[in-house]
């Protein structure tokens, strides 16, 4: 039944630009194959006819060391195991020479060794050669630097730390190791960091809201990614409306995990409740007591070893300036004498009422921490996969060009840090569903950009790095994988971070990584400079009545009931420009999810599940540009008399059927309990389902199809109440 109504779907799509999909199955099936060898990526590596490898590691109790010690063996176990003696043994001095020797050293001889007497920060790797063997050196000056570099030269074998709960290890079978090796790495930022956006019911709330071994035990491997990729710090918000005396000892025992491996934690907390539209905790309720509940709640945060605490100042909510300098001055000197830092965020919103007048002159609310003290930290903030340097930006702004500017006049003055998003989730990205890497290509633009601008502006240098995730399903690891990368290494540029993840396929590395550099080039062309992207995302009712409150949360696409009453003119250069970029993007996507398929066909074990994910990422986003435009397609239709309306909303409608095959076999790589990600249950944020609901349910494709059906039938506006909410 299943395989007739994709075929009738095909023959019915024919004439379209989606090509016939007969099957869209995560395994392989009929058609085109491309051959895709993981062990082939050995072939830029030098192989070793070696019977045994050895591993020398600093003795010592420390958390890194340890997981070094276990980490290290094992990855090597699985890349190498024609390797059949792969020993372990520590030390802080030089190790004996043997064939094959990983030093992994925080002391003076590892320094010497690998050049590195003076690194202050970062570590060096290098090969030596002599008549006794080879010695690959990994130096730092702690353990935590050395921990980065040890997975960096795991990686450098042929390992990904990919994602926290799924790693790329393949088998290579005897010992392959750099022809050459002489590195040395240093961060371009101080601290760079994730901060789990727990306001939504990501897959990680569970993780860190929720007590348990199991919850721990998953938090500790989040940690655990973070430094396998370079990072130092993490920040998560918390709930006001979580039992908290059964709670601290969780936070507390993953804050201490996480200050064991070198990783600095922060609360992100809001300042005043009146401010807040969710559920995180506020410093202030009552501002008649803004001097005590700031103290108080402060005191409440640290009662878990948080090393400072981030503020938000709400949105679309303005105060009084002097005021808001007064509780922020405040609070940072409460920090101050706790020993702790205070941030706060700078967020967005191009409406009037956040423009104040502020001792003579206009001031944007969100710039006016920068009348605070100079200790408290300002952390600028963008959203979705705009950046600072390109024209482009949401909630009411052409461009974030003000922000950079900002952040450019501040350096001097105090500590501040960058905050872009590699997800927005909310009917935008992910829970649409669709895969959008040009969030990869937004984060190197600003980090590239940004490094190059402060070293030639001779700026003193940007503190902090912390990219605000919402979710890793659908791809959206990859953009914090890759970011990650980039804070070591700002001048590279994008295609040597997207080889990173595509070189890992080995035989098909080159047909992978055009597809998604082309994949890639597409969503900036249409998505991203023709500004077709809302034509992808979706939206809810709390988008509809946030239009009719004049709070634009993301960018809006014409609604079908305007085409009702555009001109002839106005129709045509609707379709010309929209509907004709709509179509070129989905005939240019094609060739790059027909090589998708074909590569994913001829994967082997290890490369499968990654293979699949970025095909069905491909696959959904292609499909869903042909559903809105069918969409589209059918409204024009009906309004110019054509009477193909029917026939296109039922080609819409066999779309969604389509796109729930993909759906559906995309939740069985899920890396989370299903009922988790996709179930409707109560929680303690404001949404009462896990944040993969609606792309299980496919209600925002669903609640579009509502919406032309009834301006086809009645001619009219629909409301927000005429279609489904998509918020439940």
């Amino acid at each position: 039944m299943r395989r007739a109504r994709l075929a009738l779907a095909a023959v019915a799509l024919a004439a379209s630009a989606l090509p016939a999909c007969a099957e869209l199955q995560p395994f392989p099936v009929p058609g085109p194959v491309i051959a895709c060898d993981s062990r082939a990526a050995a072939s830029s590596l030098q192989a070793l006819a070696i019977d045994t490898a050895r591993i020398h590691i600093d003795a010592g109790s420390d958390a890194n060391l340890a997981a070094l010690r276990a980490d290290v063996p094992a990855v090597l176990a699985k890349l190498w195991p024609g390797v059949g003696d792969i020993s372990l043994t520590e030390g802080s001095a030089a190790p004996e020479a043997a064939s094959l020797t990983l030093w992994l050293s925080t002391g003076p001889d590892a320094a010497v060794a690998a050049g590195a007497a003076k690194l202050e920060d970062g570590y060096a790797l290098r090969r030596i050669d002599d008549e006794k063997g080879i010695t690959l050196v990994v130096s730092a000056p702690d353990t935590r630097n050395l921990a980065h570099g040890a997975y960096a030269l795991l990686e450098r074998l042929g390992a990904r730390f990919f994602h926290p709960m799924e790693e790329f290890v393949p088998s290579f079978g005897e010992a392959h190791i750099p022809a050459s090796l002489d590195t040395t790495a240093t961060p371009w930022v101080k601290t760079r960091g994730t901060q789990l956006h727990l306001l939504h019911p990501i897959e990680y709330f569970e993780s860190f809201q929720t007590p348990g071994e199991t919850e721990l035990a998953e938090a500790k491997r989040v940690i655990d990614w973070l430094v396998k990729t370079g990072q130092n710090h993490v920040q998560w918000w918390l709930l006001g409306n979580v039992e908290w005396a059964t709670y601290r000892p969780h936070a507390r025992a993953i804050v201490d995990y996480a200050h064991a491996r070198g990783v600095t934690a922060s609360a992100v907390v809001q300042l005043f409740g009146g401010a807040s539209l969710q559920n995180g905790f506020s410093l202030v309720d009552d501002e008649n007591f803004w001097e005590s509940e700031i103290d108080a709640g402060m005191d409440h945060i640290l009662e878990v070893p948080f090393d400072g605490i981030d503020l938000g100042l709400g949105e679309f909510f303005a105060a009084d300036p002097d005021e808001l300098i007064l509780w922020l001055n405040h609070a940072t000197a409460h920090a101050t004498s706790k020993g702790v830092y205070l941030a706060v965020k700078n967020h967005v919103g191009n409406y009037p009422e956040l423009y104040l007048d502020y001792k003579g002159k206009p001031e944007f609310f969100y710039y006016l921490p920068r009348y605070a003290d100079k200790k408290l930290i300002n952390t600028v903030h963008t959203v979705f996969f705009f950046d600072l340097y390109r024209d482009g930006g949401m909630y009411g702004h052409d461009d974030f060009h003000a922000h950079r500017e900002f952040l450019f006049e501040e350096l001097p003055n105090r500590t501040m840090r960058y905050e872009p998003e590699s997800a927005y989730w909310v009917t935008a990205d992910v829970d649409v569903p669709a895969f959008l890497p040009e969030y990869i290509k937004a984060r190197w633009v600003d980090v590239h950009n940004l490094a190059a601008d402060i070293e030639s502006k001779k700026l003193p240098p940007l503190q902090g790095h912390i990219m605000f995730s919402s979710g890793h399903e659908w791809g959206y690891w990859l953009t914090d994988y890759l970011t990650a990368r980039m804070l070591w290494d700002p001048s590279a540029d994008l295609d040597h971070f997207v080889t990173m993840y595509t070189s890992v396929y080995g035989s098909c590395s080159g047909e992978i990584h055009g597809a998604l550099s082309g994949f890639m080039a597409v969503q900036s062309k249409y998505l991203f400079d023709q500004k077709l992207i809302p034509y992808v995302s979706g939206e809810d009712i709390y988008d509809d009545l946030g239009e009719l409150l004049e709070k634009e949360t993301q960018l809006p696409r014409v609604p079908f009931q305007k085409l009702l009453v555009m001109t002839d003119e106005e129709r045509a250069t609707f379709e010309k420009d929209v509907l004709g970029g709509l179509r070129s993007a989905a005939a240019e996507i094609a060739p790059f999810q027909a090589t998708a398929e074909a590569a994913c066909r001829g994967t082997d074990e290890v490369l499968s599940p990654f293979c699949a994910e970025l095909r069905d990422g491909i696959q959904i986003v292609h499909l869903r540009i042909v559903h809105s435009l069918r969409l589209y397609e059918a409204v024009l239709d009906h309004i110019r008399g054509g009477g193909r309306s029917s026939a296109l909303l039922g080609e819409a409608a066999q779309l969604t059927a389509m796109a729930r095959d993909v759906v559906t076999a995309r939740e069985h790589f899920y890396r989370f309990d299903g009922e988790r990600l996709n179930g409707a249950y109560s929680n303690p944020t404001i949404y009462k389902f896990g944040y993969l609901r609606q792309a299980h349910t496919q209600c925002l494709w669903h609640r579009q199809e509502e919406q032309a059906a009834f301006v086809i039938g009645t001619g009219l506006s629909p409301s927000a109440f005429d279609v489904r909410t998509c918020t439940d």
